[in-house]
């Protein structure tokens, strides 16, 4: 069956109006503003997008401004690039506005501080919510919400992250039915070298660069994925010099900024890095260690992208302060 975005021509005025309505929410999607340093983005509006849309589709279209915090803020912390001090969900909530895809009930009303942003104690009394066309268009088609998941998605998180991120906001029952890559309407998704995998775990001999890990059964390799270093997301090349064969648990904690590479590439561990006894003793007793080369000939990873991912000034992810080396 073909997808939404196929124009049904000569049919019915409501197909068309509806195929319009999709179309604009998909624009004004790719168009989003985020807040941008360097090569570094926040993703607090697409968070809060994804936020909405969850909660749309569990019946509730308007959200107070506190229920957004209290949903947003522990999203912020796991999958926003860290920050100093903390991450604050008024300023998605507020200015997500000036993107079309949300509005404030009574706006206009709330009282202002000097620069035009609201008091908060304005927001504290107020609530928000998608468009009501665009709502409506959402709740019409499970295909739409599965490609404007997507697009969020592959726009601003790393695809290890993805269902994690579809699970905390409560999206995973959409996972498996996500548009693929390839039926993407409009080339909204910039599409990946699907020899990206196999080039980088060939290089690496299908063996974890931080671990050496490596499985074999009847032939064939498991055990290791191919990731890459600075996010494809970010606009990160599908070469072997951004790429590392991973264990896939190392995958999700490097795509978090669990850990990181210095400049001589040995592994950097965050301070702030937690969990049960065996997780903290096995991803601590990497700190300093050299990363494994891939095999002769093969291109190291590459200093750019090693510093896009620690430095934050470049776009990193790492959560700094590092154990010391």
């Amino acid at each position: 069956m073909p997808g939404f975005w196929v124009r049904i021509r000569g049919i019915d005025g409501l197909s068309n109006m509806n195929t319009s309505i999709n179309e604009q929410l998909l624009e004004r999607i790719r168009s989003i503003n985020v807040n941008r340093s360097g090569d570094r983005r926040a993703p607090h509006k697409p968070l809060l997008l994804l936020v909405a849309i969850a909660n749309l589709l569990q019946g509730k279209h308007e959200l107070s401004f506190t229920e957004v915090e209290s949903l947003l803020r522990p999203l912020l912390n796991a999958y926003a690039p860290p920050v100093s001090g903390q991450h604050e969900p008024k300023l998605p909530y507020w200015h997500l506005r000036s993107d079309q895809l949300w509005e404030i009930s009574g706006d206009s009303e709330l009282p202002r501080q000097q620069g035009g942003f609201t008091q908060m104690e304005g927001l504290r009394t107020s609530s928000g919510h998608l468009p009501e066309r665009f709502a409506k268009a959402l709740q019409r088609s499970e295909t739409l919400v599965d490609t404007v998941v997507k697009m969020v998605l592959d726009a601003h998180f790393p695809e290890s992250l993805h269902d994690d991120i579809l699970a905390a906001v409560g999206l995973t029952s959409f996972a498996e039915n996500m548009v693929a890559e390839e039926q993407a309407p409009y080339g909204l998704a910039r599409k990946r070298d699907p020899k990206f995998r196999e080039k980088v775990l060939r290089a690496y001999e299908h063996r974890c660069a931080v671990t050496g890990f490596r499985a074999a059964l009847g032939g064939s390799y498991f055990g290791c994925e191919a990731a890459h270093v600075k996010w494809h997301a970010y606009e990160g090349p599908d070469t072997v010099e951004n790429g590392l064969a991973m264990e896939p648990t190392l995958h999700k904690l490097f795509d978090a900024g669990a850990w990181s590479l210095t400049d001589d590439r040995r592994i950097l561990v965050s301070a702030d890095f937690t969990g049960s006894d065996e997780a903290v003793e096995k991803i601590r007793s990497l700190h300093g260690r050299p990363l494994r080369p891939p095999q002769q000939g093969m291109p190291l990873v590459s200093m750019e992208y090693i510093r896009w991912h620690r430095e934050k000034e470049l776009g990193g992810v790492f959560r700094y302060p590092a154990l010391s080396l």
